[in-house]
């Protein structure tokens, strides 16, 4: 008898992964592929991702209905947004919080086309599809809130994602260019690095559209880079190949701000870092908000830490937050700090002014995160970008 309830949870683990793997969207070129479906060429080593069936696991609708668990692309009918305290899991079949429970005579073969993107930098969610409701300091994102979000990776031959494999983050500025802090990366040798775009859950692969992995060529850092106390404190990554933007719309390119905006403005920044009320790294994508500090009043509050009465806040250095409980935190080093630009429709376009760079606790009252100042690197942005031979950022 006792085998039996040792079994059970066993047994129950291997179905509900069983209802999982059911729910295959896409086909990935060389992690799991169908004989059916004639893979595309993939000649430079990318992810390929081909369409291909829907799931087949079955569910009821809020209204009673019978239905498919599938990704919201594959519904005629809009997904409901989903209030993020409600995301718990029954323990019964059901579908996975990504996926919709959509009624059998509306679902697709084919995913239906998203409306027209944007070409240009900076703007958030151009898919506009809303997984889950996110207030403003819910302290989460919703997928494609960050489309410029990368996160940097040891090279390692296992895809799915690894603690022990995330560095930190970074910005994509042109489809083969990410822009961090030099601190990730000054150690580090090209071959060890790759980079993420388009991610969001890194527990599951099952969002709308799949993220997107490139290896990394060259390093090149800021040459006045003082790695002791964080001045010009910048790097860029050249990758191996360009990341595909056509039809990822939550894949994008960020603009770049030239003059930083007026303390007190109301910021945004993201990360897989620690969450400072545990000590795990966060799953979903971090969205919190963060006001903008003037640079001698971050001076003074810092000088109040353990940092001293002597401590010189550097001109390519910035501030922002200083709320309890509202920080980016251990692990978030290189994300960008985005101030809004403009807002069309539900979409808010932003510019990069920041980059997670170091802070003294996480989430304290007056106690300020420190970023690298972006539009003090513009320049030298541009410059290196040219001398690689390639076409200059979007800078406002």
């Amino acid at each position: 008898m006792w085998l039996f309830f040792l079994l059970v949870p066993i047994l129950l683990s291997s179905a509900q992964k069983n209802d999982i793997d059911d729910v295959t969207s896409w086909v990935i070129t060389g992690r799991k592929t169908d004989p059916n479906v004639k893979q595309p060429a993939n000649n430079d080593n990318r992810l390929v991702l081909t369409p291909t069936k829907t799931s087949t696991l079955s569910c009821t609708t809020t209204d009673g209905k019978d239905g498919r668990c599938v990704k919201p692309v594959y519904c005629v009918k809009e997904p409901e947004e989903k209030d993020p305290t409600t995301l718990f899991t029954y323990r019964e079949k059901s579908c996975h919080f990504l996926l919709q429970c959509c009624p059998l005579n509306q679902v697709l073969e084919k995913a239906k086309k998203t409306r027209t993107l944007p070409t240009e930098c900076g703007w958030s969610n151009p898919g506009g599809y809303s997984l889950r409701s996110s207030e403003p300091n819910s302290g989460f994102s919703d997928f494609a809130d960050f489309p410029w979000m990368v996160a940097l990776l040891k090279q390692s031959p296992n895809q799915a994602w690894s603690e022990d494999d995330y560095i930190g983050g970074g910005t994509l500025i042109h489809p083969s260019v990410v822009l961090t802090v030099a601190h990730k990366v000054d150690t580090k040798d090209p071959a060890e690095l790759k980079c993420r775009a388009g991610e969001w859950d890194t527990q599951t692969e099952m969002e709308i559209l799949p993220h997107q992995e490139r290896n990394v060529q060259k390093i090149i850092l800021h040459e006045d880079f003082f790695q002791l106390r964080a001045h010009f404190d910048a790097a860029l990554l050249i990758l191996e190949s360009p990341f595909l933007l056509k039809d990822a719309y939550h894949i994008g390119v960020a603009c770049l701000g030239r003059d930083l905006p007026s303390p007190g403005t109301l910021c945004y920044s993201m990360g897989w870092g620690r969450s400072f009320n545990n000590t795990n790294n966060a799953v979903l994508l971090k969205k919190i908000q963060l006001p903008l500090v003037d640079p001698a009043v971050c001076q003074r509050q810092l000088r109040n830490t353990r940092l001293g009465s002597n401590y010189l806040l550097h001109h390519t250095l910035m501030c922002a937050g200083g709320e309890t409980g509202v920080d980016t935190c251990v692990g978030d080093g290189g994300a960008s700090l985005v101030c809004p630009l403009k807002v069309k429709g539900e979409m808010t376009r932003y510019a990069v002014y920041g980059m997670v760079a170091y802070g003294v606790g996480c989430g304290v009252k007056d106690v300020p995160g420190v970023y690298a100042k972006v539009p003090f690197m513009v320049e030298w942005v541009n410059q290196k970008m040219s001398d690689e031979g390639l076409s200059r950022t979007y800078v406002f």
